[in-house]
């Protein structure tokens, strides 16, 4: 693993804020700063902030912490100073003190092990670096730090480790964003029955349902749940309906009586100690205080002991504020922020040079998303419209013409036909537990370039992997002649139709055979390829081994 996650990703939590990579006794000051702030004793700027709106100055930093990828900030000597929420949430970690100021990735045996130290080091010299199909060293961090509440067998991730620079162009951090590509759990009948769980906690709780879902019988299926997840059927389920009664106990337009009912729940004192022993404070505690942070089930309740040392740790917060607004300068992918009509009111470096906007003055205040046609035509305006009631929404493979951007917006015209992308949508909210702003990150990645029937062929090959290739639907995508198209895709691509398909479905395959929930024959099957001499051949010319010893190669230890 490169990076961190064979560092403990940690994090604590004060009752009303959230605090990144302090030592406890800062936490403890903090815990200070909120009481006072509560019973008004405190009059600094801070404490006033604490109460108002988000300022457009704090956005920057705020989207950071709350961006849902893990994002770990080392100085330039590697040593750990910063983490995210999500980092802390992904790793289900508590206790900073174990890594913040004590972790190095640079010495870390787990990416030493890689035999790629030489190309993360180049980020500490000021190169941007990536990382693809890492996979996560689960085992190290279980046995390293105790934590045993992994519910994947194994995690592979990119990830982008990218340097902040000072103005003289020396490294002051460097930054690692980790990306979950590929997550393998336990027996797929599990997660079966788990999906089915997630999508109807809202009805009564129904194991023959459930089991029915995962193909088994209800004995079997209760067995194997417990296993692989540490809970029974019905524990999962309870946790479910409390997770989502916590997310609506945050919304001050309903009552706590109200917010039970959405969950199909009464409100009574059997429901109120359910919440109070799964979350550990009542309802009404619970949206007193916008909710307590968790992660991996443990609440972290600080309390309030030390105050000596508050100047101190306001200067503490400051410094990390200045360095998260330093990360969404840096930050190598696209980010706007958007406040609740749609309207663009910031953007980093990296969206005008990705996206090719001329400049910040063209964009800001002028874009908005909700009005933007390429997103109305792809039906996406209303899943973005999401994120105003508080969730993340994303939006997977979205295909944006790049000509369609120049004929809308005044954006560069370059060489690129379609640009496709990941887009994550996320809500920025205020002290109050209100979405004032909404951010968007877009992790780009494919951009077709030439020809634009080649980007709408080579779109049509990537999405009908499923089917056995047809050189004429092919073209008739790109609306050209067979033999036209043929011509031009070679030429662009350098490859044939036929072999661009060939190599996208050994990819598929690749990724299939590391699921060792799967036969050898079953990845084959998965990626609609018959398990023969002629299929394991053709696998051996693209990649240089057999299926087998590929799995042998790469599979999880």
């Amino acid at each position: 693993m490169l990076v961190s996650p064979s560092s403990p990703i940690v994090a604590f939590y004060t009752p009303r804020g959230r605090v990144f990579g302090k030592p406890l006794s800062d936490v403890k000051i903090l815990g200070v700063l909120n009481s006072l702030t509560r019973a008004g004793g405190l009059e600094s700027g801070m404490a006033r902030a604490a109460s108002q709106s988000l300022s457009e100055e704090v956005l920057p930093a705020k989207t950071i912490e709350s961006l849902p990828y893990p994002i770990h900030v080392y100085g330039p000597d590697g040593t750990s100073v910063l983490v995210n929420e999500a980092m802390l949430v992904e790793y289900h970690c508590t206790d900073p003190a174990v890594v913040v100021g004590r972790y190095n990735v640079l010495s870390d045996p787990a990416v030493i092990a890689t035999g790629r130290l030489h190309e993360l080091r180049r980020a500490f010299q000021g190169e941007t670096v990536y990382f693809h199909d890492i996979r996560v060293p689960l085992e190290d961090i279980s046995e390293r730090y105790g934590i045993r509440d992994f519910d994947v067998e194994s995690v592979y991730q990119d990830i982008t480790v990218f340097p902040i620079l000072s103005e003289a162009g020396s490294v002051t951090h460097v930054v690692a964003l980790l990306i979950n590509r590929r997550v393998y759990r336990g027996k797929d009948e599990i997660e079966r029955a788990k999906e089915f769980i997630e999508t109807n906690w809202l009805e009564r709780f129904d194991i023959h349902e459930a089991a029915r879902a995962a193909s088994l019988s209800k004995a079997y299926f209760t067995r194997l749940f417990k296993k692989h997840t540490g809970r029974t059927p019905y524990e999962y389920y309870v946790d479910c309906k409390i997770s989502k009664l916590a997310d609506k106990l945050l919304d001050t337009n309903v009552s706590i009586s109200q917010a039970f009912a959405a969950c199909n729940m009464k409100y009574n004192g059997n429901s109120a100690r359910l919440f109070k022993r799964k979350m550990g404070v009542s309802p009404a505690a619970y949206r007193e205080n916008l909710g307590p942070r968790t992660s991996g089930g443990y609440t972290v309740r600080v309390q309030v002991e030390e105050t000596s040392r508050l100047p101190e740790a306001l200067r503490t917060l400051r410094d990390e504020k200045e360095l998260l607004a330093a990360v969404f300068d840096f930050f190598p992918y696209p980010i706007q922020i958007f406040s609740p009509d749609g309207t663009a009111v910031m953007i980093n470096k990296a969206a005008i040079e990705m996206i090719g906007i001329r400049s910040e003055e063209s964009h800001v205040g002028k874009y908005n998303v909700f009005e933007d046609p390429i997103v109305n035509e792809l039906g996406a305006a209303s899943k973005v419209r999401q994120v105003l009631s508080g969730k993340t929404v994303y939006l997977a493979d979205f295909n944006a013409s790049y000509r369609d951007m120049i004929r809308y917006f005044n954006v560069v015209d370059r060489d690129i036909e379609t640009i496709n992308s990941d887009i994550v949508c996320f809500p920025l909210k205020n002290a109050a537990g209100s979405v004032e702003f909404f951010a968007a990150l877009f992790i780009f990645k494919r951009v077709y370039r030439g020809k634009e029937e080649i980007g709408r062929g080579r779109q049509y090959i990537e999405t009908h992997l499923h089917e056995p290739f047809d050189g004429d639907k092919a073209a008739q995508a790109a609306c050209l002649s067979r033999s036209h198209f043929a011509r031009l895709f070679k030429k662009h691509m350098g490859v044939t139709p036929h072999q661009y398909y060939i190599d996208c479905k050994i990819n598929q395959l690749k990724e299939k055979l590391l699921d060792t929930n799967l036969s050898i024959a079953q990845a084959f099957a998965a990626c609609y390829m018959d398990y023969n001499s002629h299929s394991t051949k053709l696998f051996r010319k693209a990649v240089g081994m057999t299926p087998s010893d590929y799995r042998e190669r790469y599979k999880v230890r």
